[in-house]
């Protein structure tokens, strides 16, 4: 009798752990896709950002950019985006490449050390006992023996 409890106990918290939270996260997404309308800002499941241009059945169109719209699946859209878009031509201050540094989402400076010595060695070890070519370059016409 203590093992079939023991199984019905493992079931019930299985289903609590992983099948509920998924049932859940469906229908979410179901009610998302379902009330999709123009204009809104969204996210496809593989990270495009855009605007809905076009809603269709089993279709959307994105726009990406000015001029660059795509069509992909209705249920490719995996959220909506409350932030509106940036734009880089306002963000960079009318052509100021510094003031992007400072833009939401940008990257951040170049940090590294261009005026390294070790650059042309690969494993650090500068002894040059490799020659030129590293560990994996063929000498032309040496036998070692």
């Amino acid at each position: 009798m203590a093992p079939f409890l023991l199984l019905i106990i493992l079931f019930a918290l299985a289903w609590v752990l992983l099948i509920l939270p998924k049932q859940r996260e469906m229908k979410r997404h179901n009610e998302l896709v379902a009330s999709l309308r123009v204009g809104e800002r969204v996210m496809t499941g593989s990270g495009f950002y855009g605007t809905l241009t076009e809603v269709g059945p089993d279709t959307v169109r994105l726009e990406l950019a000015p001029d660059l719209e795509v069509t992909v699946a209705r249920r490719a859209v995996a959220a909506r985006v409350d932030e509106p878009p940036i734009d880089v031509a306002t963000a960079a201050g009318a052509g100021e490449p510094e003031a992007l540094e400072d833009a939401p989402g940008a990257l951040p400076a170049d940090t590294t050390d261009h005026d390294a010595t070790d650059h042309d060695d690969a494993f650090g070890d500068d002894d040059g006992a490799e020659g030129a070519g590293g560990p994996w370059a063929a000498d032309a016409g040496e036998d070692e023996r």
